[in-house]
């Protein structure tokens, strides 16, 4: 068996690369005005294919746009809130919320030069820049839009289009529903070049131009030079005053714009026959050397690159079993192999120590919680136990110690476990009983539960907490005490989430409670500690992905928002 050679990847480069650099620098002896002539035929490919580059890498920017605008309009929570009329705190709060994360993606997206909200239910127009645009262009910029959703127009189907502000153009993007926009204002200066365009000959420069060939971009320089832009073409074409301009763009349907690439026309020199002929024969020569030198670096480099690069994809995607090759011919890619299994061994024996660790925690965390909160009540009914022992009703007595002894074994059951959707309901209705027993006046709880929410399970205590909060604060001798709760489940594409709702008819929670209990520090709080441990437990629970909102509508309401899955039908965490 013939041993393999194994060359360090700097012998080797320098190995192939030899194989053709000294017949080109051999050939470039004899270079001659023919080299000039075969080189501008291929210049027009050359630029396509760069303008192919540069239009995938703006449109993916552009789609990348459309997704987020797309999500936000569709599923984010702040954005929905604003389709209805809002008090002027909720309003700050959630508009603020917006601009935060178009700051936010400014990051993500370099081309957008401004993003906007629009709201008719609440006459509000906010607005964002990535940069310190002057005051006529904010100002065009905000008059354009304002005037666009005065119309009944489809903006969805109208995609991206230009519009002219002080001189210059920009994209705008407008999605939205029930007279609620967001909108995306691409600024064409921040649209980066690619490095080949800096790399080729002359001193070229790109340019966008709608479809009938008016430019969007570099439009002074157009001007003064006499080019001419056409439409819709294919081929390359030649347009200048004084000196011609080569000239290659390419159109597309999807964005309906031209990316165009423009420069300096170089024009044919003189070549003699023999010349000819000379170069001709070495080119081929140098194009067969160049293609055995690409077949070396396919097998010593590219294939090992590119299974490299489809291990991390696998990894980067969850598979942490997937394991590189170690049977490479080049001594460094066998060391980085080896170097990455040995550090995927290790990364998934921490993962599992630490994952193991946090359970740990979140159980110890979970089981303290819940004890916080079983003491609450039991003090409330010994009290009511005593003054109807004092009346002598007896009955009522046993009939209480019923309720309570059905109480007390729900609350008794395993701290760790969650329980039915249906028993939490029960037992909220077994404790209302408890108090009306005791109560002077009459209260009424009304529950309405989705069929198929009946088995999903939650945290135990996690409604009863708020139906007693209730109770105390929000009895009335005036009027019937009304609790209803409501359990519903809502569906958003892939994404699903168990809505809780529980409403009273008392005087509701105060501006102070409602910023207490409405602040993403309310944790801190030394109050309403009894609320507080059910979202923290819920927090625990569901990773931070549950949702408390408090607000007052008629009386106190809390909706509660709780991720579905289907390990939580089994009634695991």
């Amino acid at each position: 068996m013939i041993k393999r050679l194994h060359l360090s990847s700097k012998k080797q480069v320098v190995l192939i690369m030899m194989i053709f650099i000294i017949p080109l620098i051999l050939l470039l002896t004899v270079y001659n005005v023919y080299v000039v002539r075969v080189l501008n035929d291929k210049i027009e490919q050359t630029n396509r294919n760069s303008v192919l580059l540069y239009q995938n890498a703006f449109e993916k920017n552009l789609g990348n746009a459309d997704v987020f605008m797309s999500n936000l309009v569709s599923s984010d929570f702040s954005f929905l809130k604003l389709m209805f009329e809002l008090d002027p705190i909720d309003l700050q709060v959630y508009a603020q919320d917006l601009m935060t994360k178009y700051q936010g993606y400014f990051h993500t997206n370099e081309n957008i030069g401004g993003m906007f909200v629009y709201s008719k239910a609440n006459n509000l127009f906010y607005k964002t820049y990535s940069k310190n645009y002057s005051h006529v262009v904010r100002e065009g910029a905000e008059s354009y839009l304002k005037s666009v959703f005065q119309t009944e127009e489809n903006y969805r189907s109208r995609g991206w289009f230009p519009h002219e502000i002080d001189g210059k153009y920009y994209l705008f993007r407008i999605l939205g529903s029930r007279d609620t926009f967001a909108v995306s204002m691409i600024d064409f200066d921040n649209v980066a070049v690619p490095q080949n365009f800096s790399q080729n000959q002359g001193d070229g420069f790109f340019a966008f131009a709608n479809r009938d060939g008016i430019p969007l971009t570099s439009i002074d320089e157009i001007r003064q030079k006499g080019i001419i832009i056409r439409g819709n073409t294919d081929s390359y074409y030649l347009s200048g005053s004084t000196q011609k301009y080569f000239i290659v763009q390419n159109y597309s349907a999807s964005t309906r714009l031209n990316y165009i690439y423009i420069m300096p026309h170089r024009g044919f020199m003189f070549y003699l026959d023999t010349v000819q002929i000379a170069f001709l024969v070495g080119s081929v020569f140098i194009l067969l050397l160049m293609f055995i030198s690409f077949l070396l670096l396919e097998r010593s480099y590219f294939k090992p690159l590119a299974r490299m690069i489809s291990t991390m994809k696998k990894v980067k995607k969850g598979n942490w079993s997937a394991i590189m090759s170690t049977s490479y011919g080049v001594s460094e890619f066998r060391l980085l192999s080896q170097t990455f299994n040995e550090m995927m061994t290790e990364i998934k024996d921490l993962k599992i120590e630490s994952y193991e660790k946090e359970m740990k925690k979140q159980q110890a965390e979970l089981q303290f919680l819940q004890i916080q909160i079983k003491p609450h009540f039991y003090l409330n009914v010994l009290k009511n136990l005593f003054g109807i022992a004092e009346q002598r009703k007896y009955d009522q007595i046993q009939e209480m110690i019923l309720l309570l002894s059905r109480h007390l074994r729900y609350m008794f059951q395993e701290n760790d476990s969650l329980v039915p959707l249906a028993s939490e309901i029960s037992n909220v209705q077994n404790y209302v009983q408890l108090q009306q027993m005791s109560a002077a006046h009459e209260l009424v709880c009304k529950a309405i539960v989705d069929e198929r929410l009946t088995e999903f399970p939650i945290p135990p205590l996690s409604i009863l907490t708020f139906v007693e909060n209730a109770i105390k604060h929000a009895v009335s001798i005036r009027k019937q005490l009304q609790i209803s709760i409501k359990a519903g489940l809502l569906e958003n594409g892939e994404e699903k989430y168990v809505n809780i709702t529980i409403k009273d008819n008392g005087a509701g929670f105060s501006d102070d409670m409602l910023a207490r209990l409405n602040d993403p520090d309310r944790y801190s709080s030394k109050s309403h500690v009894g609320i507080l441990n059910v979202i923290r437990r819920c927090h625990v629970i569901y990773q931070g992905k549950s949702t408390f909102l408090f607000s007052t509508s008629g009386g106190a309401c809390i909706d509660i928002f709780i991720p579905f899955r289907m390990n939580e039908a089994k009634g695991e965490l």
